[in-house]
């Protein structure tokens, strides 16, 4: 009985291999057992198989994918992206509330595939903004913040980001914004005075806090008990992950209303 193509790519890593690794193009046997790191005796069988399911196509002594081959391993590749990003990171995924990130970015998780952690400026101060946060938003042109919470820093920072020329824009919760109108209001009133700058309140619980600019996204979650993990940002340098990044703004921008005065 004929294997189910189901079975035929995923209960053979092997094949499962040379079909991403053909997404690049063409290759010959001897180029395929390089990339993959594998024997002759190794890929030529399963070689023979995806051949012999249509799966690939030989021309000029290449093997090449045929559009069903390419169809597959485009999907494979975003799955398997998808299980490596919550694998690398399963203990934070498992340990954390996702629900504040909607589910369309949640089905594209695997866009922060090639991130790493950030550690507070001081661990002993909760909400202390991080080491990389600081240094990479005073590069950039534009910073795209949500947050549920405020540290005492932030006005001043923000305040002074905006004076230099970039752009920014907030997203916070009510009781955010009415301790940024009650306690820092001279602030305030500056940063809404700018033409560089946006303010929005979101009236509904926020589970997630971000920035994103131009240079990188920071990521912040509260744990499954419900307290703010501050210890530990994902921070992403790649493209994929700041349009990630810029999406998630976006989303709750939409949802959220714009404040133009104190």
């Amino acid at each position: 009985m004929e294997a189910s193509l189901l079975d035929l790519v995923f209960l053979s890593e092997k094949r499962e291999k040379v079909l991403l690794s053909l997404r690049e193009g063409p290759k010959s046997i001897k180029e395929i057992e390089n990339s993959l790191n594998y024997s002759s005796t190794s890929v030529q069988p399963q070689i023979k198989i995806l051949k012999e399911r249509h799966l690939l196509y030989r021309e000029d002594n290449k093997y090449g994918l045929t559009l069903i081959g390419e169809t597959i391993a485009e999907n494979m590749r975003e799955l398997v992206d998808t299980l490596e990003s919550f694998e690398n990171k399963l203990d934070f995924w498992n340990s954390h509330r996702l629900e504040g990130i909607p589910l369309n970015l949640l089905n594209r998780i695997s866009e922060l595939k090639h991130s790493t952690f950030a550690s507070p400026l001081d661990k002993s101060n909760m909400f202390s903004p991080h080491n990389e946060f600081v240094e990479n938003i005073a590069k950039s042109e534009f910073v795209k913040g949500i947050s549920p919470f405020i540290h005492p820093l932030y006005p001043k920072m923000f305040l002074d980001f905006a004076k230099r020329g970039i752009s920014v824009s907030l997203i916070v919760t009510e009781p955010v914004f009415e301790r940024m109108r009650t306690e820092f209001r001279p602030e305030m009133e500056q940063f809404l005075s700018l033409n560089n700058t946006r303010l929005y309140v979101y009236e509904k619980e926020m589970l997630l806090s971000s920035a994103v600019t131009n240079c990188f996204l920071s990521l912040g979650l509260f744990y499954s008990n419900g307290t703010y993990d501050h210890d530990n940002d994902i921070l992403c340098f790649e493209p994929e992950g700041l349009r990630w990044g810029e999406d998630l703004f976006a989303y709750y921008q939409g949802m959220s209303e714009e404040i133009t005065e104190i």
